[in-house]
């Protein structure tokens, strides 16, 4: 692969990172129906999280080696094709189209050595009967109508379509003793995003934004397995017919964790708004006035973001946006009131619409702790700055009417 080639796609990944989902390049190996021979095996490879943020979650491949018939493909469930008709309205409906493709398993590595990502490798211990179903429901799976499925980030990505395969050719036969391996406990789907983006502030806080109530039910370790770092715990656990699922695991490429740097965090900007908004309250006192502008841009902005949150509610199909506790201080009806703030003679109304939305934002402040959805800290002070401005608001208004 060309540096050239790299950067374009490292490029589109970036893009499609902001939008919480994770690209991966089209593969062209050309797998064949086969039968396998004895020397076949089927692994599983779980690759680390990167430094990109494309990467954060790290990545889940199934790899089907034949030496005797030189075969050697990963099946990869985590590509798309990204000039596929209706790619952005897709993807805002929730209705993104993923498939399974097959790589070299010599390019998959060149990948991820490029990128300095660890790769584990867990040898599954399978009869040749076993494998040979599975390579067959894999190549099934490839074939170009069969390919496609609908993606979603939590519940059916390219960690929990490796689990699947297995679940579907080897039935009740494989089971989970996860008491033997440490999975998270009491974490909901939302704080285990935590543990792989706690370190990137600003990807943390834009989860905490965009995710609704759905992420906030507990995670068991099933539901952990969206991690690909959990779905290789889940087949260390797993027996087949009382058989240790796994019999060998080995890195085939070993890195350090990637190191995220931070620098300026989101609590930064919030303080920085805050205190502007304290400068303008200072000059508004010493020129006896109000700086209704201030205030337009202000609640402009918050109810833009509402009205984000409440049309993803309410037209997407992402399991994690819907329900949006986000929108009891990003109020979509601000995006209307705002423009009322210009009118030279503002209706009597107005006084109770902030007055209300004052006490809402205070109301916030006391049941911040017991909120069924998680606020990332730096909205805190976010809340301070729309209570303390529609207070003023409020506050005016009451006097300049008597």
């Amino acid at each position: 692969m060309s540096a050239n080639t790299k950067s374009y796609t490292c490029f589109l990944w970036r893009v499609a990172c902001c939008l919480l989902v994770s690209f991966c390049l089209l593969s062209a190996a050309k797998v064949n129906a086969r039968e396998l021979s004895d020397s076949s095996r089927v692994t599983l490879l779980t690759v680390a999280p990167g430094e990109e943020l494309y990467s954060a979650f790290g990545h889940t491949g199934i790899r089907v080696t034949d030496y005797k018939n030189d075969f050697d493909v990963v099946f990869n469930y985590g590509t798309f094709d990204f000039n596929q008709p209706g790619f952005y309205t897709n993807f805002v409906k929730g209705k993104m189209r993923y498939m399974i493709s097959t790589d070299r398993f010599i390019d998959f590595m060149g990948e991820y050595m490029y990128e300095k990502r660890s790769v584990q490798e867990q040898e599954l211990n399978l009869t040749a009967t076993e494998k040979q179903k599975i390579f067959a429901f894999l190549y099934t799976n490839a074939l170009p109508e069969n390919r496609e499925y609908y993606y979603d980030f939590f519940w059916d990505n390219c960690a929990t379509r490796p689990r699947d395969v297995f679940e579907k050719t080897l039935g009740n036969r494989i089971q989970y003793h996860t008491d033997s391996v440490f999975f998270e406990k009491n974490k909901t789907m939302h704080d285990m995003l935590r543990v792989y983006v706690g370190n990137r502030p600003w990807v943390d806080y834009g989860f905490d934004l965009i995710l609704g109530l759905p992420c906030e039910v507990t995670a068991n370790p099933r539901d952990q397995t969206f991690l690909p770092d959990y779905m290789a715990k889940y087949f260390d656990c797993a027996t087949v017919d009382g058989r240790a699922f796994v019999v060998k695991k080995m890195f085939l490429l070993e890195f350090p964790p990637a190191k995220i740097k931070t620098g300026f965090l989101p609590i930064h900007l919030s303080l920085i708004l805050l205190f502007i908004a304290f400068a303008v309250w200072l000059v508004e006192r010493r020129k006896k006035t109000h700086y209704y502008g201030f205030d337009f841009v202000l609640f402009l902005v918050a109810g833009l973001l509402g009205t984000l949150f409440l049309s993803l509610w309410l037209f997407s199909a992402h399991y994690s946006v819907p329900k949006n506790l986000n929108m009891l201080w990003l109020i979509p009806s601000h995006i209307i009131v705002a423009f009322f703030l210009l009118k030279k003679q503002k209706p009597v109304w107005l006084k109770f619409y902030f007055t209300g939305t004052y006490i809402l934002m205070i109301l916030l402040f006391i049941t911040w702790q017991w909120l069924p959805q998680h606020y990332n800290i730096a909205v805190m002070p976010l809340v301070f700055l729309l209570s303390f401005r529609s207070a003023l608001i409020a506050v005016h208004m009451h006097y300049k009417s008597q």
